[in-house]
C-alpha cells in the first residue's frame, strides 16, 4: 500500500479522537517543556551569564544583539548579547517535537496510512528523549528537568505503542493473516514489551549502580571523564531496545538476539564488579581499616573517605540487581530462541553447521583474548591498575557486540558475517599496533637490564597475536556457499 493512500476507518476510537489528543498533548508537552527545561537552561543564562558576572563585565540583552543597536549604545562599551540565536535554536526544536507530530496527527485524521508509521517513530523517538535527563548525569539539571522527562517518556512510550497497535492491525488485514498468525504477533507483542520493560528497569538501575563501579574513567580504553559518555551508552541500549521491540512483533528475531547478547554481557559485567569489590574489600578496605585502628592518621582519613557507608552499600545492591537483571533478560531471550540455537543439522548441512561453529567460536574466543590482552598491558603500562566505571560499560558493549552476533548468525542471520568482519577490523587493527608496542617496550627492558627476559610482556603479545588468528575464522563463513545456504535454511526453518 502506498503511504499516501488513505486508510479504511478503524473500529474503537475514532481518528479525530485520536488525532486531537496528539495534538493537545502536543501543545501541552511544549508549554510545560518551555517552563520547566528551555527557560531555565537556555532563556535565563543569556539574561544572568555567570562567566560575565564573574569577570565583572557589563552586558545587556537584545533580540538581535548589535544589529539594531545604537550607535551610543556599541559606543558605550557594553557587551550586547543576542538572544535571537538562542530563541531560533528553541524554535526549530519545537518544529520537530511538537509541530511535526501536529502535523502528523491532521494526516492521521484524513486517513493517510504514512501518519501511523511517522507518530510510531516520533513517539518513540521522543520516549528515548525523555530518558536523557535521567540517565545521563549532566551536573546542572534539576529534579524538576529529570521528573518531567522520565513522565514526558512513559506517556510517549505508551503513545509509540498504541501506534505500534493499530499499524499491526493494519499489516494483519493487509497481509490477510489468518487467527493462528494474529495470535503469535499478539504473543510477540507481550514478550517484545516485557523484554522492552527489563531492559528500560536495566538501564535505570545500571545508571543508579554507576558511582559503585568506580572513578570516571577507562583503564582499558584510556578514556578520562567518561561520566557523560557512560550516560549517553545507557540511553543507546534504551533506544535500540525500544526500536528491537517493535520489530520484534513482526518476526524479527534479531531483537532477541539483542536482549539475549547485551543481558548476558551486563550480567556478566555485573558478576565481575560485584568479585572485584568483594576482593576490595578483603585486601585494601580490611588492611586500611586495621591500619587505622593502630593509629595511623593516613588510614583513618582514607577509611573516613572511602569507607563503606549507606551509599556504597546501595550502590553496591545496584551492582547485584543490574546483574539479576541482565541474567534474566538473557535467560528470556535465549529461551525464546532456543529452537534455533540448539537445532540439529542435517545430514547435507554438518559441514556448513562446523563451520558456523567454528567461526562463532573464534569471535567470542577474540573478545575474550583482547579483554586478557589488554588487562595484562594495562597492568605493566599503568602504575596502578584501578578499573573505572567506563570499564564496565566497555564490557557491556563489546561482550553485547560480540555475543549479539553470535546469537545472530546461530539463528541464521547472514549479515552477523558482515558485523564479525567490522569488529575484526576495528578492534584487530587496534590489537596489531598494540602487538609492536608490547614487543617494543620489553625489548628497551631488556637492553636496559641484562639477562631481563619480561615473560609478563610476552604473554601479553603472544595474547594479541592469538586474537588476531581468530580473526582468520571468519574467512570460514565467506569462503563457502554451503554456508550462506545452510544460514538460509535455518533461519526460514
Amino acid at each position: 500500500m502506498s503511504t499516501a493512500v488513505k486508510d479504511t476507518p478503524q473500529k474503537g476510537i475514532s481518528n479525530k479522537v485520536i488525532a486531537l489528543g496528539v495534538g493537545i498533548f502536543s501543545i501541552v508537552e511544549a508549554v510545560i517543556a518551555y517552563f520547566i527545561v528551555f527557560n531555565p537552561l537556555f532563556i535565563k543564562p543569556v539574561y544572568q551569564n555567570a562567566t560575565l558576572d564573574e569577570a565583572g563585565i557589563s552586558y545587556t540583552v537584545k533580540f538581535f544583539g548589535k544589529l539594531f543597536a545604537s550607535e551610543a549604545e556599541k559606543a558605550s562599551g557594553v557587551t550586547i548579547i543576542a538572544l535571537s540565536d538562542t530563541v531560533f535554536n528553541i524554535v526549530m526544536i519545537y518544529l520537530v517535537i511538537t509541530v511535526v507530530p501536529i502535523l502528523l496527527a491532521f494526516f492521521f485524521n484524513k486517513g493517510f496510512a504514512f501518519a501511523k508509521t511517522y507518530l510510531t517513530a516520533v513517539f518513540g523517538a521522543k520516549a528515548v528523549i525523555g530518558m536523557v535527563p535521567l540517565l545521563v548525569p549532566f551536573p546542572y539539571l534539576r529534579n524538576s528537568i529529570r521528573v518531567f522527562g522520565v513522565v514526558d517518556a512513559v506517556i510517549c512510550l505508551c503513545a509509540c505503542a498504541y501506534f505500534v497497535y493499530l499499524n499491526t492491525i493494519e499489516y494483519a488485514d493487509d497481509m490477510l493473516l489468518t487467527e493462528e498468525e494474529i495470535g503469535g504477533m499478539k504473543k510477540r507483542a507481550k514478550l517484545g514489551g516485557f523484554m522492552l520493560v527489563l531492559m528500560a528497569a536495566l538501564v535505570i538501575f545500571e545508571k543508579f549502580a554507576m558511582g559503585g563501579y568506580g572513578i570516571n574513567w577507562s583503564i582499558y580504553l584510556g578514556w578520562a571523564d567518561q561520566q557523560i559518555t557512560q550516560g549517553y551508552v545507557l540511553v543507546a541500549l534504551f533506544g535500540i531496545a525500544v526500536i528491537a521491540s517493535i520489530l520484534y512483533i513482526r518476526e524479527a528475531d534479531w531483537a532477541m538476539c539483542f536482549y539475549g547478547g547485551f543481558g548476558a554481557a551486563a550480567a556478566l559485567s555485573n558478576f565481575a564488579a560485584v568479585i572485584n569489590k568483594v576482593i576490595w574489600i578483603n585486601t585494601t578496605y580490611k588492611s586500611q581499616k586495621a591500619l587505622a585502628a593502630q593509629g595511623d592518621e593516613a588510614a583513618i582519613t582514607w577509611v573516613g573517605q572511602n569507607g563503606m557507608s549507606a551509599s556504597w552499600w546501595r550502590r553496591f545492591i545496584f551492582i547485584i540487581i543490574c546483574m539479576i537483571v541482565g541474567a534474566a533478560i538473557a535467560f528470556f531471550a535465549v529461551k525464546t530462541l532456543k529452537g534455533k540455537l540448539f537445532s540439529k543439522p542435517a545430514s547435507d548441512e554438518k559441514k556448513a553447521s562446523l563451520f558456523v561453529l567454528i567461526g562463532t567460536g573464534g569471535l567470542v574466543l577474540f573478545t575474550v583474548l583482547t579483554i586478557v590482552a589488554i588487562t595484562l598491558w594495562d597492568r605493566k603500562l599503568y602504575s596502578e591498575f584501578l578499573m573505572g566505571a567506563m570499564d564496565y560499560m566497555y564490557f557491556i558493549v563489546f561482550g553485547g557486540i560480540t555475543l549479539f552476533l553470535a546469537l545472530t548468525v546461530l539463528s541464521g542471520y547472514e549479515f552477523s558475517k558482515f558485523g564479525m568482519l567490522a569488529v575484526y577490523i576495528v578492534a584487530g587493527a587496534a590489537n596489531f599496533s598494540t602487538i609492536f608496542n608490547v614487543f617494543n617496550t620489553r625489548s628497551g627492558l631488556a637492553a636496559a637490564n641484562p639477562g631481563y627476559v619480561g615473560y609478563d610482556y610476552i604473554i601479553a603479545g603472544v595474547m594479541y597475536i592469538l586474537s588476531l588468528v581468530c580473526c582468520f575464522t571468519v574467512i570460514l563463513l565467506f569462503a563457502f556457499k554451503d554456508v550462506s545456504n545452510y544460514l538460509y535454511n535455518k533461519r526460514n526453518s
